[in-house]
């Protein structure tokens, strides 16, 4: 999960668990495929006990949001993206399906349910609940992607602003009228 599938192979994993890469097909007889559906199933399941638990613990979507980026951080790094882009379409189409299933299940479902019940009590405007929800989960994935430039702040600081600029937008506020730097009061040529 951290490197990609075509990025690593069985003997990798093997020296990494230390143990034999024949003792991998013994438990994955068809080989890394195989073992890569597996580990990406019971991922997407853990992250649904994790999101499914924030839920029932917290009830606006800020502070569900809050927690789940809480949760995802406290994780093993999964790149959404990458697995979308680079992974999947390295599969065969079964297992792409298997794999694409569990993501949906796990976390895409979820996340969309959380939106539409944050709708419902009136917290959104109305929008399509999918769209939120890949949203939200690409802002996670690129928090990896922000963690990497030097002097970033911590990664629940810039957890908090990316859902402050998805719940809020880029707009300036009524409290912020006037306050907002132009491109001369910044140094902008």
């Amino acid at each position: 999960m951290e490197r990609g599938y075509g990025a690593i192979s069985l003997r990798d994993i093997a020296e990494a668990l230390g143990i034999r890469q024949a003792s991998l097909y013994y438990h994955f007889p068809q080989g890394k495929e195989e073992l890569y559906v597996a580990v990406a199933e019971r991922a997407f399941a853990r992250h649904y006990d994790g999101v499914t638990a924030v839920f029932a613990k917290f009830t606006t979507l800020e502070e569900q949001l809050r927690e789940i980026a809480g949760w995802f951080a406290s994780q093993p790094h999964m790149c959404l993206m990458g697995m979308i882009h680079a992974d999947l379409p390295a599969l065969q189409p079964n297992h792409t399906l298997s794999v694409e299933n569990a993501a949906y299940q796990g976390v895409f479902r979820p996340l969309a349910a959380a939106f539409a019940a944050a709708e419902q009590r009136a917290e959104i405007a109305p929008h399509n609940p999918h769209l939120l929800a890949g949203t939200f989960l690409a802002m996670l994935d690129g928090l990896t992607i922000a963690q990497s430039i030097p002097g970033t702040p911590p990664r629940t600081v810039v957890a908090d602003q990316m859902i402050d600029l998805m719940l809020n937008g880029i707009r300036p506020r009524p409290e912020q009228a006037g306050s907002a730097l132009t491109p001369t009061d910044s140094g902008a040529a």
